[in-house]
């Protein structure tokens, strides 16, 4: 397996903990967000305790900063415009009411009943670190034709150490994903199994982490491996968010070839969550949510709900807020906290690709 790491002038080991900087901060950096061993023992059955107001985001002023940089974001169209890619897409609405969500057993992988008739709206942005820019990065996406499945995943970029692309397992991953997701007009797989069947047929060497979610009815079913992951927003507010799986700081669990030494898609972490029309699903790699908190992925996106942009320029706005706080060197970001968690002393947002997919879910009819 292949390590993350920051930059050698970024972190320093927990002895140098001392620094004076650091330790004005760290109330802020405690008080912001739970502990990581806090976050994996929150039940995924009780939506409220994921709830963005117990982080005390305040503190640093993220939500009033979420929609004022949201637009600073919009001015960037020039190189937003080379990455872009603009699906037919419609403006969402939002709908006050509660997630409900239950972890599925990993031995099962049967597909949830559902009465319900929704579809996704979906659009996505790729914003390559700025180092890699001329083979588009690391990351990808995919979005299924029926309307009903999409997913993300980030290539471990160990692999470019040893003179592998380690964007082409990704992009091979989601174009499996993406087949095993539409090639059936009755049924969609369920997430687990799209995924399971991606990576089967997955040949390329590398690695990543990744994250598919299945829409069946009402429920949406989601299958998460390694730092990717999903968030789902119902009136403006953070109603569930998927949990990190990492074997240590910036070690996420991931699936890869034969050599990679990697974990089996079967470790992936499974949930069924109740959707209504007007909720907005967030995917992302580690680059969204290693520097934007919850309350800033809200509140970039109310602000653009408001402006009545169409799914695909949402994330194109999120991706670059994300990129935006990945550059400020002075932003206690959620990867700032996690090190000072971990023992490391690091400050500032962590430069990275960044993929953002945003899903309106809607009744057919609106599509």
């Amino acid at each position: 397996m292949f390590y993350r790491t920051a930059t050698a002038s970024q972190q320093i080991a927990a002895s140098g903990r001392q620094s004076s900087v650091l330790h004005r901060l760290a109330p802020q950096l405690l008080a912001a967000r739970p502990s990581v061993s806090q976050h994996h023992q929150l039940n995924p059955a009780a939506p409220a305790q994921w709830s963005s107001a117990n982080r005390s985001a305040a503190l640093l002023g993220l939500t009033r900063a979420g929609s004022l940089l949201a637009m600073s974001c919009l001015a960037d169209e020039a190189m937003a415009a080379s990455y872009t890619e603009e699906p037919s897409v419609a403006a969402s609405s939002f709908a006050a009411a509660s997630a409900v969500a239950t972890q599925v057993p990993t031995e099962g992988n049967g597909k949830p009943a559902s009465s319900g008739a929704l579809l996704l709206t979906s659009g996505a942005f790729v914003l390559p670190h700025p180092d890699k820019v001329a083979k588009g990065g690391e990351d990808w996406y995919f979005i299924a034709a029926n309307h009903r499945a999409v997913g993300v995943a980030d290539g471990v970029g160990g692999w470019s150490e040893v003179g592998v692309d380690a964007g082409a397992y990704a992009r091979q991953l989601m174009g499996n994903a993406a087949t095993v997701a539409d090639e059936s007009t009755s049924s969609v797989p369920d997430a687990q199994e799209i995924l399971e069947r991606a990576y089967s047929q997955t040949t390329v060497r590398g690695s990543s982490t990744a994250c598919v979610a299945v829409l069946n009815g009402d429920n949406l079913v989601v299958s998460n491996l390694g730092d990717s992951g999903l968030l789902i927003l119902r009136a403006g507010k953070v109603a569930f968010h998927t949990p990190q799986q990492q074997h240590g700081f910036n070690f996420p669990y991931q699936i890869g070839s034969a050599d990679s030494m990697s974990d089996s898609p079967s470790s992936a972490q499974r949930f069924e969550v109740a959707v209504q029309p007007g909720d907005l699903l967030v995917l992302g790699s580690d680059g969204l949510w290693d520097n934007c908190f919850d309350e800033e992925v809200a509140s970039v996106l109310k602000y653009c709900g408001e402006q009545k942009m169409e799914v695909a320029k949402m994330a194109q706005v999120l991706a670059h807020y994300a990129r935006h706080r990945a550059s400020d060197s002075k932003f206690a970001s959620p990867f700032a906290y996690a090190a000072f968690q971990a023992g490391y002393a690091y400050m500032g947002g962590k430069m990275d690709d960044i993929t953002v997919v945003i899903c309106a879910v809607q009744q057919p009819a609106k599509l």
